[in-house]
């Protein structure tokens, strides 16, 4: 027992843990993704069946690092910069350059990070040797002579943009995460005897200005997702939005009813939060106008700005999908009118009646047509896709007849069209001061007495009581008699039963 105690005790054997590169991760995310079995991918790479769940249960992760391209695919662990929203807008900038044929040198890049400390709101970045040397570092960056002539010279900017750096955006996002939208303002109580009163009103400025809106439209690059409107009034609380706790668009309202810096930041995240809830990462261009600033801590949504504000190539939603909601819109406004005079009714119109419409305007529109625009602003999708569409078949009837014939006034001369884009050039947002065709000579927003009172009503004291649960019922009754009488489909019974038990759910 003695010398059995004198033995010296065995060393444990101490097993190295089997570290992964990330593009190894990536394979075995896709082996259990493709259904194999977990215990033979984890005897495949040599590693734990709880290591294999840890990598599946950072997938998002590990699949963000690796589609961004901010780590080097051979790296083994996921180590992050502590500006990490900086590093990224840095990154972007210097493949944009790479792109335009415009050399990039360390001084450059120290530059350009200080900007975009100073814009993201880091105060405390000091932007070293040090850091830059880790920084080039951790992206591979070598900076090599340029030749002193290159291809950038010949080129102007808006071809470049076309050649170079639209492509790496199509390249870095699919399809369905690539967005564009545009701001257009609206008069929407224009009927087509008022058209002439309206003919100059550029602005929000004037006895007419209460009756115009700015409305922001947006989809994305398949046509199969499109953004909720954004409309934007001259009133936050009007009378007809009284007792509405929900609207089928995003509101906001200033005394201009224009887009501001702070509806586009406030818009922004409200956007990202919905995509951060997605787990997608998209991109979106927009015109590059003083009210379009950089938005801070945005998570899933990349801003890209058009290089120009006087280019009219940029921007699918103006080429074709805003003429399309506005073809739709008018349409719908004469037929309310025509109603009203047919039923002896006097014809109001008010702010919610609008956004209604405008919804479900919105809704009609064609992914054919959103598709088509994007093909004529320059965007192509990557299999080369071709859908056509009109304006014969987005408008659906001949406007003009229709009103014709039930005795609405019509001008002689005015076409759809334009009654469709006489309040395009209205102004949705403030311009430099050289642009500014609508503000008083000083240089400032004339305020007139009109703007003061704008209750969005169309008929200034009307006031209807909100209808009670019976009487809300008693109205799906009638809706549901009227619809069974129609051939419906699947959809509008599902729609019937939803809003059926929606309305009992009320308390």
């Amino acid at each position: 027992m003695a010398e059995l105690s004198m033995r010296p005790l065995p060393i444990p054997v101490i097993r190295k843990k089997k570290s992964l590169s990330i593009e190894e991760k990536i394979n075995i995310i896709s082996a259990v993704e493709s259904g194999k079995k977990k215990a033979d991918i984890a005897a495949k790479y040599g590693i734990k069946k709880n290591s294999l769940s840890s990598i599946m249960k950072n997938k998002d992760k590990i699949l963000e690092a690796y589609e961004s391209l901010r780590f080097d695919p051979k790296r083994k662990r996921l180590r992050t910069a502590f500006y990490t929203d900086l590093e990224e807008a840095l990154m972007r900038w210097y493949r944009v350059a790479q792109c335009l044929n415009v050399p990039v040198n360390g001084p450059m890049l120290r530059l350009k990070a200080n900007d975009f400390a100073q814009e993201l709101g880091h105060s405390d970045f000091k932007c070293s040797n040090g850091w830059l040397d880790r920084f080039k570092s951790r992206y591979g960056l070598v900076f090599r002579s340029q030749p002193v002539e290159t291809a950038a010279g010949s080129l102007d900017t808006t071809t470049l943009w076309y050649e170079n750096v639209l492509p790496y955006y199509l390249n870095d996002f699919q399809p369905k995460n690539v967005f564009n939208f545009k701001e257009t303002g609206l008069f929407y109580r224009m009927l087509p005897n008022n058209t002439f009163a309206f003919k100059g009103e550029t602005c929000s400025i004037g006895k007419l200005s209460k009756d115009r809106i700015t409305v922001t439209v947006g989809a994305n690059l398949d046509g199969s997702e499109k953004l909720p409107l954004l409309v934007i009034g001259k009133n936050k609380t009007p009378h007809c939005f009284r007792d509405v706790r929900s609207l089928p668009v995003d509101y906001e309202a200033n005394n201009m009813a224009w887009m501001t810096s702070e509806v586009f930041e406030k818009w922004m995240h409200a956007l990202d939060e919905r995509f951060q809830a997605q787990h997608r990462r998209v991109v979106i261009f927009v015109d590059p106008f003083p009210v379009h600033p950089v938005v801070k801590n945005l998570k899933s949504i990349e801003l890209v700005f058009f290089p120009s504000c006087s280019s009219t190539k940029f921007g699918a939603m103006k080429h074709g999908v805003i003429q399309s909601l506005k073809i739709k819109y008018r349409r719908h406004l004469v037929k309310r009118f025509v109603d009203c005079m047919e039923g002896s009714r006097e014809f109001t119109l008010s702010l919610l009646d609008a956004v209604d419409m405008l919804h479900g305007c919105w809704r009609s529109v064609t992914s054919q047509t959103i598709v088509k625009s994007y093909r004529e602003a320059g965007f192509q999708l990557k299999n080369g896709e071709s859908n056509e569409t009109s304006l014969e078949m987005e408008s659906g009837l001949d406007l003009i007849a229709y009103a014709l014939a039930a005795g609405v006034e019509f001008p002689d001369g005015l076409s759809l069209e334009d009654y469709t884009a006489l309040d395009d050039d209205l102004l949705t947002c403030e311009m430099p001061a050289a642009n500014r065709s609508c503000l008083a000579k000083d240089g400032s927003a004339a305020v007139t007495d009109d703007e003061e009172e704008d209750d969005g009503d169309g008929l200034p004291g009307t006031e209807l009581p909100l209808p009670s649960k019976a009487e809300a019922m008693s109205a799906l009754d009638t809706l549901r008699r009227f619809l069974r009488s129609q051939q419906m489909s699947s959809t509008h019974h599902n729609s019937l039963a939803d809003l059926e038990n929606f309305i009992h759910s009320v308390t």
